[in-house]
């Protein structure tokens, strides 16, 4: 017995010090990079559900045995996992989230799933990417960042809301293009942000593919792109934040390699331009030195190095129950075009509060934006008495700023002397004399209250509101150049102004029930909505003629002339517009969840919208979509390789109900026969003419997508990234079909056609270093997007107006250029050759010989690259954007490059060699050959517009908590940033990136250096 017992003590002694020394207890710190210690990180052991969080001192405490992993994670910051050794101590040094990676959730207006659960083509960028840059909006920061959105800024003008963003390639023809706007979960009636402060954004998730994008219905066709800003925590004490940047920006390069005053008086010497002098006219006025011209450098009297500043003070705290963020912000931004420039005030407050016991949650969002804008009209145009930029950069190089005297008799004197050459000193007077201004005012209200009945069910209901007034005032000065030369023969007093007041106002509300349940390993979600928009619009505008000159004021309306019984020049005339918008939607989504390894979503919507009638005006539309979370599968337990894998899946439909691309409130009265007032046969009054024939069956435009995804994570996260593989076709698209003129009309808009875009992206992101001192991170993005255009409603196969430089082709691209193929110069006349439809060689090419080229001003490849380092506080982050496959007709180059020009605009050193009998191999024709006027519309001037180019670029040093303790504060950063610094292209122009096919003289995208600072208390 007593043997007996003695074995069981000794063996039960042998377990106990068998677990003893499996397990012991294991302490560490977890720490940013900085040193700094993370409160509330999660500390887990992999493989079980036992964990803990970190104290207040960033400690943690666990019983592990040698071999263990744990896993660290804390928002922000990249998961660790670490393998416990024979030490009692494990600290933790998390890296900061770099600004490729998605985040640990995925947020869209009507549901927040965790990453691991979401089974949809999703891109996240966070503040860390968006705070402190020197752009008026924050859709030019997001240039870059997002595989597949494409987003070309179309004018430099601080302000200017000429961005075009396409996500995934053109879903229309001559629809709406761009995504879905949703800001704190109101829709928002336009891409109009200048008035925003992006330093309040706190993260923008892209939606991409159908199981994002079908919960939204007949707005989210085009895709989604939603804006979450700052919130405060509960439990929080109060931390006061400031950001606050000062840049300078500057106007970029080109390579026009243009004539100085001696190049061109010699050049223009050789085409027998006499000399002209304004003395002709006016014995006082400056004299030209045509021996030794003077350069008149034009660009520094049209431009500047322009001055930003951006200030943000943000506050925020939170209570138990209730939490508050609050910003004001101020912008002063120059343009570098002088008279440009924008100025903005923002305020913003963000409430959330909730129940004692937490099942009443509610939550407020109310920002208040003014900014107010100084415009510059007409760049863009061929008028040489309007466009600044012409002026600039084709002002004759020999005229000179001394020439104008700020007079309205100088400047005509220069047109009398010089005819059109005088466009810089006209365009003086401009700027003297005229103005263009806008100011806006734009607030975001949002409401919600959410109510949880049990621990399953749930409801709730949200309201906004998105409103904006708009006020344009422009003037043209009663001794200006354009006052007279605008003005009729008899017109006494000159001057005009105009007046425009515009007010929107988007309502919305969406109310809501949910329901979730979890079975051991299952859980299921569900929810069951209805949405409800109504929009306003109303707008008024005054226009006057005839001011006196001895009360007029710039800017202003003074010296008002009356009314005459002589004639009507001095009336002013006034209008007002007035139109409403509706749709009303019901829908549901489910999700069911298993292990977190396999997942399917499912959404239905039907929408009915104020454009259509009859059947036509609901539409339906659904998504699918699961997911594959092999990285939890028993077979991938132990892999050393990855950790995280995912393969994704989505199929569905959206619609898209703006077929004509007019906005919120455009193409109301599509279905109905409108007549318009006129003058009839033998110019009888009040007679009447149909302006438009019935569409009454028009329905939606549907675009049905499918994609694949992968998401992955190798070594620890080391390597990580994405890819997809999407197909989305857009079916019914709203084109002109042929029709008998015995109707009155040879065409009638409807629904018919389709296109495709098929594509694939990629996401990296590796970190090629990562220790306690020092990470570097390289990442890259990229995609490539094939359009396609499936079906033309002529029966021809292809679509062109006659005189356009692009068209449309079954088989082809949107917007594919069809021009005449340039076959270079007969050496023995100089004349311009081309190739005829057969390939020969011909001087006179007919319509006939027009070609599709299979290029287009939308970009094939596109993405980015660049790194992150971080090194003991000091960082440095870089990105570079490309484009590739994309051309454009440089305008510009044209009229650098015509002889029409010589005496009237400034040139290109490279028309220096043209043709002549003496050098016949030239690169320009004969100036005096009888066919250049078909350059214009071949591919001479058709250029590579491909680009990379250096977005922006930041270094700096984050000071670490315990060196502020002295200064009371709990952050301070210190950086130097620049934008658009470099870019390598083929492109001549002063900026390779546009919007448009066609450039001439266009307010260009500057460069901006800038140092920033941000101090938290």
């Amino acid at each position: 017995m007593r043997s007996k017992f003695t074995w069981i003590l000794t063996l039960f002694f042998a377990l106990m010090m068998q677990v003893g020394f499996a397990q012991k207890q294991v302490t560490g710190v977890v720490k940013t990079q900085d040193g700094d210690p993370i409160p509330g990180a999660t500390v887990m052991l992999v493989g079980t559900n036992l964990g803990t969080d970190t104290d207040d001192e960033g400690k943690y405490t666990l019983n592990l045995k040698k071999g263990d992993k744990i896993r660290v994670v804390f928002g922000g910051f990249k998961p660790t996992t670490l393998t416990v050794s024979d030490s009692g101590v494990l600290n933790v040094t998390l890296v900061e989230e770099d600004i490729t990676e998605l985040e640990g959730i995925v947020v869209d207006t009507y549901r927040t799933v965790s990453k691991p659960k979401n089974s949809n083509a999703v891109s996240t960028v966070t503040s860390k990417t968006i705070e402190g840059r020197p752009n008026a909006s924050f859709i030019q920061t997001l240039q870059g960042q997002v595989p597949g959105l494409n987003i070309s800024t179309g004018s430099g003008q601080p302000g200017d809301n000429n961005t075009t963003v396409i996500l995934r390639g053109l879903g229309s023809i001559n629809g709406n293009v761009e995504p879905l706007y949703v800001i704190d979960g109101v829709p928002m009636s336009s891409d109009r942000f200048r008035s925003l402060n992006p330093n309040d954004i706190d993260r923008i998730d892209v939606l991409k593919d159908a199981g994002a994008t079908a919960i939204y219905g007949n707005r989210g066709a085009n895709g989604v792109i939603v804006v979450t800003t700052k919130r405060a925590s509960f439990d929080s004490s109060l931390e006061v934040k400031y950001v606050g940047t000062t840049g300078m920006s500057f106007l970029q390069d080109n390579q026009y390699n243009l004539m100085n005053a001696k190049q061109y008086v010699d050049f223009q010497r050789k085409f027998g331009i006499p000399n002209r002098q304004l003395t002709s006219v006016d014995p006082n006025a400056p004299t030209i030195n045509y021996t030794n011209p003077v350069d008149g450098n034009w660009v520094d009297v049209f431009f500047r190095n322009a001055i930003a500043q951006n200030h943000t003070l943000s506050f925020s705290s939170g209570s138990k129950n209730l939490n508050n963020y609050t910003s004001i912000g101020y912008s002063d931004i120059e343009g570098v075009l002088k008279t440009t420039g924008l100025k903005r005030f923002n305020f913003r407050t963000n409430l959330n509060g909730k129940s004692d016991n937490g099942k009443l949650t509610y939550g407020t969002t109310v920002s208040a934006n003014f900014s107010k804008s100084d415009m510059a009209s007409s760049a863009g145009s061929n008028a040489l008495n309007q466009n600044y930029f012409m002026g600039a950069f084709q002002g004759l190089p020999y005229l000179r700023p001394d020439m104008y005297n700020g007079t309205f008799d100088s400047a005509f004197n220069a047109l009398r002397v010089f005819s059109n050459g005088s466009m810089p000193i006209l365009l003086m007077d401009k700027m003297r004399t005229n103005g263009l201004k806008q100011e806006e005012f734009k607030t975001i209200v949002n409401g919600s209250l959410n109510y949880a009945i049990d621990s399953n069910w749930s409801i709730g209901t949200n309201l906004g509101a998105d409103y904006q007034t708009i006020n344009q005032f422009s003037f043209n000065g009663p001794s200006s150049f354009n006052s007279f030369y605008f003005a009729a023969a008899d017109q006494e007093w000159l001057g005009s102004i105009g007046n425009i007041d515009e007010r929107r106002l988007i309502m919305t509300s969406n109310s809501n029930i949910k329901w979730n349940k979890t079975f051991g390993k299952h859980s299921v979600n569900a929810g069951a909505y209805i949405e409800y928009l109504k929009a306003h619009f109303k707008s008024s505008s005054i226009s006057k003629e005839g001011f006196d000159p001895n009360f007029w004021e710039n800017g202003k309306a003074t010296g008002w002339i009356g009314d005459s019984d002589q004639n009507d020049y001095y009336a002013p005339s006034a209008s007002v517009g007035e139109q409403s918008a509706g749709m009303f939607s019901y829908f549901g989504l489910a999700s069911y969840d298993y292990d977190t390894k396999y997942g399917l979503d499912v959404t239905l919507r039907r929408d009915a919208s104020f454009r259509f009638i009859d059947e036509n005006r609901w539409g339906t539309f659904w998504s699918v979509s699961g997911r594959w979370n092999i990285i939890n599968e028993k077979f991938m337990e132990g892999s050393t390789v990855f950790s995280d894998l995912k393969l994704r899946a989505s199929h569905g439909t959206a619609g898209n109900q703006d077929i004509t691309g007019s906005g919120v409130f455009g193409s109301a009265y599509l279905y109905t026969t409108l007549y318009s007032a006129g003058r009839g046969y033998a110019d009888e009054p009040n007679a009447y003419a149909l302006s438009q024939l019935p569409k009454r069956d028009l329905r939606w435009e549907e675009i049905t997508t499918t994609n694949i995804g992968l998401d992955f994570a190798l070594f620890n996260n080391r390597l990580r990234g994405n890819v997809d593989v999407y197909r989305k076709q857009t079916d019914d698209l709203y084109q002109p079909i042929p029709l008998s003129a015995i109707n009155g009309s040879t065409s009638i808009f409807g629904n018919f056609g389709s296109l495709r875009n098929e594509g694939v992206e990629l996401l990296l992101a590796g970190d090629i270093v990562r220790n306690k001192d020092l990470t570097i991170t390289l990442n890259a993005n990229g995609s490539y997007n094939k359009n396609q255009v499936l079906n033309l409603p002529n029966g021809e196969g292809f679509t062109w107006n006659g005189s356009s430089l692009s068209g449309m082709r079954e088989g082809g691209r949107i917007g594919e250029f069809y021009l005449y193929k340039y076959a270079g110069i007969n050496p023995q006349n100089g004349e311009t050759q081309y190739y005829d439809k057969n390939g020969a060689i011909t001087e006179n090419p007919t319509d006939e010989d027009r070609q599709w080229l299979n290029k287009s001003s939308l970009p094939v490849y596109q993405g980015s690259f660049g790194f992150d380092v971080n090194y003991k506080g000091f960082f440095a982050q870089a990105n570079f954007t490309f484009a590739k496959d994309i051309w454009r007709f440089d305008n510009d180059y044209f009229f650098f490059t015509q002889p029409s020009s010589v005496g009237m605009s400034n040139m290109t050193n490279d028309y220096q060699d043209y043709w002549t009998t003496s050098n016949r191999d030239a690169a320009f024709s004969n100036p005096n050959a009888n066919n250049l006027y078909h350059l214009s519309d071949s591919d001479f001037y058709l250029r590579d517009a491909s680009y990379i180019r250096m977005r922006f670029v930041t270094v700096g040093y984050n000071f670490k908590k315990s060196d502020l303790a002295f200064m009371k504060l709990s952050g301070l950063r210190v950086y130097a940033q620049a934008e658009n610094l470099v870019t390598w292209t083929k492109w001549k122009g002063w900026d390779a990136e546009s919007n448009r096919g066609v450039d001439l003289s266009q307010y260009p995208t500057p460069r901006t250096v800038s140092f920033g600072v941000e101090v938290q208390f």
